[in-house]
């Protein structure tokens, strides 16, 4: 009997999460499963509970992928999953009672796929480094500066630059809109707004877009025309995305983010065969371009 599998995610503009549905139908048929359509929370987590709660009262699946959404990532709502008998695979967004939840249900599949998000923070880091002259003034914009994702990257960043650049944190809420809007707040009265500024890392490529908006229009509101050419790098690396603004030097770098949708559907499968793989599994980014091809200082 087939089993079915149900899809729960966060953001329906984000190209990430796009991706992840793509290479998810496209492993559904090789891993024997029914992937029903997915479902976006639209960033609520209330949301997203309802979802949990209606499939478990209709027809229940066999198991179920979710990118956690919003920012109150409670255990009790996704436990009730495993006590029904759904297998679980989590992922990206990798909460800290993941282990209580396995430790609680020791026969069940509560797994995970994610990439390294420390890792993702070093590789921007390395970019930095390679793109702002040393002791540079720089603006990091984060995710939402709460969730786990944005804590690991912002670690793996600072630990990396180790000083060695000068770095101001603006939180853009993993939008566009979310990074223009904070970068031109921060114009308007950061108390370091007239600064040289060398390079802006952005969490993902949407905010990067968004920042090199509210530069452009910083350049021409202020006459300060070096704002226009400013380096920018982001995270996600789509080719319809990051890798696209790269090409068109709207960015200079991005990173290339692991698409973890196949690996947990082959975490599921090997789950119903074996009854293995209760694990967090680590994927790693790579940057694009390389590290070796942005030169070295």
């Amino acid at each position: 009997m087939v089993k079915r599998v149900a899809f729960l995610l966060d953001d329906p503009e984000n190209r990430y999460q796009q991706l992840l549905v793509r290479e998810a139908r496209a492993a559904a048929g090789r891993c024997g499963v029914a992937l029903l359509d997915p479902e976006f929370a639209g960033g609520s987590s209330w949301t997203q509970v309802e979802s949990v709660n209606r499939h478990l009262r209709e027809e229940r699946p066999d198991g179920l992928l979710v990118i956690l959404a919003g920012e109150q990532w409670t255990r009790a709502p996704f436990e009730r999953l495993p006590r029904a008998g759904v297998a679980v695979v989590l992922l990206n967004r990798i909460p800290d009672w993941v282990d209580e939840l396995r430790r609680a249900h020791p026969r069940a599949l509560v797994a995970g796929v994610t990439p390294r998000q420390d890792g993702i923070g070093e590789i921007q880091a390395g970019q930095a480094l390679r793109l702002a002259p040393p002791g540079s003034f720089v603006v990091l914009i984060t995710g939402e500066a709460s969730s786990p994702a944005a804590i690991g990257r912002k670690r793996g960043f600072l630990d990396k630059i180790a000083g060695r650049l000068t770095v101001h944190e603006l939180d853009g809420r993993w939008s566009a809109k979310g990074a223009e809007r904070a970068l031109g707040e921060w114009f308007r009265v950061g108390a370091e707004r007239d600064r040289p500024l060398g390079l802006v890392a952005c969490q993902n490529d949407a905010m990067a877009s968004g920042a090199r908006s509210a530069l452009l229009r910083q350049a021409a509101a202020w006459g300060r025309r070096e704002l226009e050419s400013v380096p920018l790098v982001g995270c996600d690396g789509l080719e319809e995305g990051g890798r696209s603004m790269v090409a068109r030097g709207e960015i200079a770098a991005t990173v290339v983010m692991p698409p973890t949708t196949p690996l947990a559907l082959e975490t599921l499968r090997r789950y119903w065969d074996t009854g293995l793989g209760s694990e967090t599994v680590v994927l790693e980014a790579s940057s694009h371009p390389s590290l070796d091809a942005l030169g070295r200082r």
